[in-house]
């Protein structure tokens, strides 16, 4: 075995880590509608909601802030497997999807936290109103959560696309993701977000292929089987 021979554990747990977090994060959003089928109708809401079932509630805030964390390191794995081929595609999807995910998790696990501590106080919706009220209104806290949701909605379908296009990955992988994040964003009734989760599970999988480098070894047995004198220079005249 040669010792210089490039190590592809880095690649094995990017790959792990994406089809664990697209698993968890699929389970989480099932999970919660499942759980909480009644969409707020306003932020303070959230108390009745947390208050209605506080373990369920905090059970929904472990799975997908460890979704996210997951997916984290998963996306930055993709974004390396697919700069060796297309390095803007990758930049841009990266510099979208990896802030993305960093703020999803810090804002799942204190916007979840601060609602299951007020309902374990027992503090009412009305009460908590004029706080909440004052955060939606915050600039940092609503540039936050438009970098989280435009940034992942956006950041993962050019990485998913741009990893079709490298041929890292088949067309049903962008087009489920695809169809996932649309479904979320139009959909609020548990029919569709269990489909949402599905979708997205499934896409998540998919793209663990371009992680993982099998993709890759793929490619490069099928144009060693093509053979150089399979392969017809280019302005030759045709076989007679």
């Amino acid at each position: 075995m040669d010792s210089a021979s490039p190590r592809p554990y880095g690649r094995r747990f990017a790959a792990a880590a994406m089809v664990a977090g697209g698993v968890l994060y699929g389970v989480a959003n099932a999970f919660y509608w499942l759980m909480f089928p009644d969409e707020v109708a306003e932020t303070a809401g959230n108390v009745t909601v947390a208050g209605g079932n506080l373990g369920a509630w905090r059970v929904e805030t472990v799975l997908f802030t460890l979704a996210h964390l997951l997916l984290l390191p998963a996306m930055a794995g993709l974004v390396v497997a697919l700069g060796r081929s297309r390095p803007v595609v990758a930049t841009i999807g990266g510099f979208l999807v990896v802030p993305a995910l960093y703020l999803a998790t810090v804002h799942l696990w204190h916007y979840n936290a601060f609602f299951g501590a007020l309902a374990a106080a027992g503090v009412e919706p009305a009460t908590a109103r004029p706080v909440v009220d004052a955060l939606d209104r915050d600039p940092f806290v609503i540039t936050s959560f438009a970098l989280w949701i435009l940034g992942w909605l956006v950041g993962l379908l050019v990485l998913a696309f741009g990893a079709w296009r490298a041929r890292l990955v088949p067309v049903w992988v962008p087009l489920a993701l695809t169809a996932g994040q649309v479904l979320d964003l139009l959909s609020a009734s548990v029919a569709p977000k269990l489909a949402v989760s599905v979708l997205m599970a499934a896409g998540l999988f998919g793209l663990s292929r371009a992680v993982s480098g099998r993709a890759d070894a793929r490619r490069t047995r099928a144009d060693a089987a093509t053979g150089p004198a399979d392969r017809q220079p280019t302005g030759a005249a045709p076989p007679r």
